[in-house]
């Protein structure tokens, strides 16, 4: 070893660079010398074992020190830092006392301060003797008597309340109360809901379908399990294509592998709550891209493809963003995720039935359907600007192969055929029924003015704040209902303060701690009007 060594020295390298090599070849000749005369008592299994045992244990400890490096990055050198603190004695215990105090002065500002229990008692339990229809009725009348109402054209709730009119709130109830009691699992018994039900999916999809006669979905609950389906859906598609089954066990338990074999999810820090949970449900890694001034809120398919891996299962867009409601570059990144064979889901909780009806209303806007490539599924939410009663959304996939994914079909249970079509089993057919209604008494035409108005409304506001407000400024030009703003300076301003002062004026916003550490978000609805 030494004379191949020296001769290749010799020829190829400098004299000094030579006696460097040589001299730690000696000495690194030195080292397993003495390395041997250690082991000479050792037997040479126990040897390899030993090896085997510490390369083993290096390797796992580099992967969990990489692994809790990536947490770092993700949650922030600050954050880790403090969750780190909150654990330790005896500041633990100061933690558990403030949540206490804070969960004690909300359930008394909630509950004590809003309702007065000598009128109505609380039930923690069943009443021993039965209540006549009328005490509940006028139990169920002292309770919401403080409750948030609508009145026409005077409703001040942010993204809360959608209804414009009593009327139309008191058709949903009557076509609600034909249907209850009904449930669509069984389909055969009520074949009038399972219709209401195909249709409702029909219907929403026409909206995006993008000339493609493929799409197809499901109704669900609202936005959260919609977009829980869909991820769970695009999860189980992407691993099929990409080695789902025991080699990919495998290749997660090596102990060398850096990081994890999770599927991962790219989103902006703008996309809905509801990603995180469906990554805690369905074992999903997140990938967090932040979003700021630059991109006007928005994210971009640059970004994400800096954060494309071979592990890369899923990439959200909004449209919009509940935020800052801007769109993403649907339209980049879906040609991105076709490109990369991934899934791109479409969240259009909010803006499913404003945007594809913006051109008709005479507005320019972000476009978004099943005929652009890479979009995958998208959820659209009945139950908001579809005027429907709560508890509908509508979750939409390219195809019967990637929404196949999402069912549950269960054959061999001792009780019978088990088959779900979403994470419910029982659904209310009277939702479903309300929902259907409520597209067919407000059609196109009806949902092109609510867009006009919508949109109107949107960019007077944002035209008003960004002319008149030196002190505030927009974040993102909104491309639907929802206008997002904060403080230029936080020191000029208490966003607080603001916050106090509206709701003194009925008036209810969405606060958010990013950016800017406060800002505002007003989820316009059709009661809104320009004063």
């Amino acid at each position: 070893m030494g004379g191949v060594l020296s001769r290749v020295s010799a020829v190829e390298l400098p004299e000094a660079v030579t006696r460097v090599l040589d001299e730690g070849q000696a000495k690194l000749v030195e080292g397993l010398s003495l390395i041997d005369k250690c082991l000479a008592d050792e037997l040479p299994s126990t040897v390899v074992l030993k090896t085997v045992g510490a390369t083993i244990a290096v390797c796992w400890l580099g992967r969990f020190l990489s692994n809790t490096w990536d947490a770092m990055k993700e949650e922030g050198v600050l954050q880790s830092a403090i969750e780190v603190l909150k654990s330790l004695p005896g500041i633990s215990g100061i933690v558990a006392r403030e949540k206490d105090k804070l969960s004690r002065k909300i359930k008394k500002q909630v509950m004590e301060e809003r309702y007065e229990h000598s009128k109505v008692p609380k039930f923690n339990a069943i009443p021993q003797k039965q209540m006549s229809q009328k005490q509940v009725l006028q139990a169920i009348d002292d309770i919401n008597s403080k409750d948030e109402t609508y009145e026409d054209g005077k409703s001040m709730l942010s993204g809360a309340l959608y209804f414009s009119s009593a009327d139309h709130a008191n058709f949903q109830t009557k076509v609600y109360g034909k249907f209850v009691g009904t449930n669509p699992i069984h389909a055969d018994s009520y074949p009038s809901v399972a219709r209401m039900d195909a249709e409702l999916v029909s219907m929403t999809a026409s909206m995006v379908r993008g000339g493609s006669e493929a799409v197809c979905g499901s109704v669900t609950s609202g936005g959260s399990e919609s977009i829980l389906c869909a991820m769970k859906a695009s999860r189980d598609w992407w691993l099929a294509r990409n080695g789902l089954g025991i080699v990919r066990n495998v290749m997660k338990a090596l102990p060398w592998r850096k990081g994890t074999v999770k599927p991962e999810i790219i989103m902006a820090d703008s996309a809905h709550a509801a990603y995180i949970k469906a990554a805690s449900y369905y074992g999903l890694k997140m990938v967090v891209i932040p979003v700021g001034e630059k991109t006007g809120y928005r994210l971009t398919a640059s970004a994400v493809r800096r954060r494309i891996t071979s592990n890369t299962a899923i990439v959200v867009v909004s449209a919009p963003s509940y935020p800052h409601g801007v769109c993403d570059d649907i339209e980049g990144i879906g040609k991105l995720a076709a490109a990369y064979g991934i899934a791109c889901h479409v969240d259009a909780c909010l803006g499913g039935f404003v945007l594809p009806f913006a051109e008709e209303a005479g507005f320019a806007r972000p476009k978004f359907d099943f005929g652009m490539p890479g979009l995958t599924s998208m959820s659209i939410d009945t139950h908001k600007y579809g005027l429907a009663h709560k508890g509908t959304s509508v979750v939409l996939y390219r195809c019967k192969e990637i929404r196949k994914h999402q069912f549950t079909s269960i054959t061999d249970w001792s009780g019978g055929l088990y088959i779900s079509p979403t994470m419910a089993g029982s659904r209310s057919g009277a939702v479903i029924a309300a929902a259907w209604a409520s597209l067919l008494a407000i059609g196109r035409e009806g949902f092109i003015s609510q867009a006009k108005h919508l949109l109107g409304l949107a960019e007077h506001l944002a035209h008003r704040i960004d002319s008149e407000c030196a002190h505030l400024q927009l974040l993102g030009q909104p491309d639907s209902s929802v206008v997002a703003w904060g403080a230029v300076d936080r020191t000029q301003v208490d966003i607080y303060k603001v916050n106090g002062t509206s709701l003194s004026f009925f008036l209810s916003l969405a606060l958010s701690p990013r950016p800017h550490l406060l800002s505002f978000a007003l989820c316009l609805t059709p009661s809104f009007t320009p004063s």
